[in-house]
């Protein structure tokens, strides 16, 4: 389990709506549409190997377990716990906003971590992410991360020369 990261799926919840405490509250409030998977509408790609469908249609289990394994796809922004004296640390250049949980990924890939979606556990934002909600600055800064992270993917191959696996 060394090579593991546990991956919580993620969810946006309706500003107002009480903050779901199982997974059977937040299954209701997805069936409302009180609740969706974070980024949904603005970028269903950076979550979508977390296999919502799948984790949705998984039977109820009394504990917290590991369901499935899912591959690293480009550009997964998964929320995840892992073991703190393997994983490697959050590259820091990545400021405000864009590339940030992408290229913390994209590295667990490259140093060949596998990817554990847990049941029983997700997290949840407050509020939809809508387009239009984020601050002026948010395109500069995407730019700016975008150009930090394509040297970011180079200098991965030098740190782990031997690794079959890219970004």
């Amino acid at each position: 389990w060394g090579q593991v990261v546990f991956v919580l799926p993620a969810f946006e919840v309706r500003m107002g709506t009480r903050v779901p405490g199982t997974k059977a509250e937040l299954l209701q409030l997805l069936g409302t549409g009180d609740a969706r998977p974070f980024y949904g509408t603005l970028c269903p790609r950076c979550q979508a190997p977390t296999d919502y469908g799948r984790w949705w249609a998984l039977p109820s289990a009394p504990h917290l377990r590991v369901a499935y394994e899912v591959p690293w796809r480009d550009p997964w922004e998964p929320f995840y716990v892992g073991p703190a004296h393997s994983v490697p640390p959050f590259d820091e250049r990545f400021l405000q906003y864009g590339f940030n949980r992408i290229s913390q990924a994209c590295e667990l890939h490259v140093a060949g971590f596998r990817f554990a979606v847990l049941d029983g556990a997700f997290v949840v934002h407050r509020g939809f992410k809508e387009a239009g909600g984020f601050h002026r600055e948010r395109e500069a800064e995407l730019g700016r991360n975008r150009k930090l992270f394509r040297h970011f993917r180079d200098a991965l191959r030098q740190r782990y020369p031997s690794s079959p696996r890219r970004c």
